[in-house]
């Protein structure tokens, strides 16, 4: 998966000597990312303004205030002929088809700000954390979902062992 970095935070970017301070993803997550999904299949990473964010959780989670991130998927679980990417293949969690009317395959929506202060609070490292959340809206677009006590765990193990392949613990393990 190809992920462009789509910045609409309506102040200027918070300086966290992170990535997400307006830099492009670091080549090694961009690595980790590339290997979700088919190569080649194009995707938004939105960072978004605290109150952008939570209005779209509001809107298509109903759940009030802001969230980390956000994932809106444009693949299909069903279709036509052979899947686009089969199950168990580069991440995906059951059988995916493209939306051939869409020109990218989903949309990652990030909420710097809400994500940096929390990090602040509880002693988290940044990096892991942003690494993290990036890696967490991607298995989403692949549909993976952490609703189902099993599926969240095996999305959990999924995450850590590609934060790990970065030299990153997972923040929440």
């Amino acid at each position: 998966m190809i992920l462009s970095v789509v910045d609409r935070r309506d102040v200027a970017p918070l300086r966290t000597g992170c990535w997400v301070d307006g830099a492009e993803l670091p080549p090694l997550l961009a690595e980790v990312v590339a290997g979700l999904g088919e190569p080649d299949w194009p995707a938004n990473l939105v960072l978004a303004a605290d109150g952008e964010v939570a209005e779209l959780n509001h809107t298509y989670r109903g759940r009030e205030g802001v969230t980390d991130v956000l994932s809106f998927s444009y693949l299909q679980n069903a279709g036509e002929g052979k899947p686009d990417l089969g199950a168990g293949q580069r991440g995906a969690c059951h059988d995916l088809w493209v939306d051939q009317a869409g020109d990218v395959v989903g949309e990652i929506v990030l909420a710097p700000g809400f994500v940096t202060e929390r990090c602040v609070r509880e002693g988290w490292q940044v990096e892991a954390e942003f690494a993290l959340l990036v890696i967490h809206g991607c298995l989403h677009l692949l549909g993976w979902d952490h609703e189902d006590p099993a599926m969240g765990k095996d999305m959990r193990n999924r995450e850590s062992g590609l934060l790990a392949g970065m030299g990153l613990r997972h923040p929440l393990a």
